[in-house]
């Protein structure tokens, strides 16, 4: 069945002309009805824009442009982006009393993690973007549930912290941070360390406005093992002793006590006794990067009070927000471009789709034509 609309042409210049019908039904960006809308942004949250485009003309009969898709989504996602943070407090505050009630010989835990992973940018440009997680690990240590953001390169990252802070302020206030552990797991780069320092460390109890919340900080086990195998590069040469050495010092960081500080001791005392077979800057960086971070490496005692000991969680967010849909082969993208399908799919990967489409078609507002037609719009008879 064809639908056709009428256009009304306001009498008075410089005013906006309006389509009532499409007003009324909620015609998303002048091309799809809200119901065809959300289909295509749910398509294109996980398929590239060819498949989109031929799985609209395979179920829809309905030939667009890139251009036209591009327009839709870029209104689609500039709708919902609103009503994002919302919807992800509620499924967080949601989990955490879910745990609450749970068994286990834990407190419920409230894990938090960023990291940055490099994007094929116009001009054969490789730039770093961002992703963060907030997810909640129940009584015994086990996660229930993961919410994402994700963020195009920006210098300094200031959206992508400024978001993962209010998230994380607004799930405070909800939900008492006594009884919950609050972590923060990640690699030690410059962006993870300086959130930790700058915004976790002097991050204010809302329900408590006098003291700071405690945050656990964690180094990720397994960029520690890294740091390991070029201490074990350095000392050996790429041999199988070694190999085991690394490996060796690997299980003892993990399953040690003082499993770091026997790891430094073990390398100090091989390098006095037989010097390097490799290069001596490797091993002082390798070296210095354990040193300076002990205090956030107790992976035993972490293990033991059921804590994450690595950024798992947070390396997965990198490839499936990111490598699995912007990372594909012949991909290049705009910042603007790419931050519209970001936006879908954390909404997506959130779980809080349905939440978040519901919210913005209920803030869309009706329009009110004998008030337009008051202030000179012309009457949908005489519209052309």
């Amino acid at each position: 069945m064809d639908v056709r609309r009428r256009l009304y042409e306001p009498l008075v210049s410089g005013s906006r002309a309006i389509h009532p019908l499409a007003l009324r039904l909620g015609i998303e960006a002048s091309v799809a009805t809200p119901a065809l809308a959300e289909r295509i942004g749910l398509w294109a949250a996980d398929h590239s824009q060819r498949h989109v485009l031929e799985m609209l003309r395979h179920d829809h009969g309905v030939p667009w442009s890139c251009t036209t898709l591009r327009k839709l989504l870029s209104s689609l996602s500039a709708g919902m982006a609103p009503y994002r943070q919302a919807a992800q407090v509620d499924r967080v505050v949601g989990w955490l009393h879910q745990t609450r009630t749970s068994t286990g010989r834990f407190q419920p835990t409230l894990a938090v993690g960023r990291d940055g992973v490099n994007v094929s940018m116009r001009h054969k440009e490789w730039k770093e973007g961002a992703t963060a997680t907030v997810s909640v690990l129940n009584r015994r240590g086990k996660r229930v549930g993961t919410v994402y953001l994700g963020q195009m390169p920006e210098p300094g990252q200031p959206t992508l912290t400024a978001q993962l802070t209010a998230l994380l302020q607004d799930i405070l206030r909800q939900v008492d941070a006594q009884g919950l552990r609050l972590v923060y797991v990640s690699d030690d780069g410059y962006h993870p360390s300086d959130y930790y320092h700058s915004v976790l460390k002097k991050m204010i109890d809302p329900k408590r406005p006098w003291r700071h919340l405690e945050w656990i900080r964690i180094v990720d086990y397994y960029h520690a093992c890294l740091s390991i195998k070029q201490l074990a590069d350095a000392l050996f040469g790429l041999t199988a002793k070694g190999q085991a050495w690394a490996h060796q010092m690997r299980k003892s960081m993990k399953t040690k006590s003082d499993g770091i500080t026997r790891v430094l001791q073990s390398a100090a005392a091989l390098r006095r006794q037989y010097g390097l077979c490799g290069k001596p800057e490797s091993y002082d960086q390798a070296y210095a990067y354990l040193k300076k971070r002990t205090h956030w490496m107790r992976y035993r005692h972490c293990r033991s009070q059921g804590l994450p000991i690595g950024s798992g969680i947070t390396e997965a967010a990198c490839k499936i927000v990111f490598t699995q849909r912007l990372k594909c082969s012949g991909m290049s993208w705009t910042r603007e471009d790419g931050q519209v399908i970001l936006d879908l799919r954390v909404v997506w990967l959130s779980g809080v789709w349905s939440e978040v489409h519901q919210r913005y078609l209920a803030s869309k507002p009706m329009p009110d034509t004998q008030a337009d037609m008051v202030t000179g719009t012309q009457p949908e008879q005489q519209a052309a």
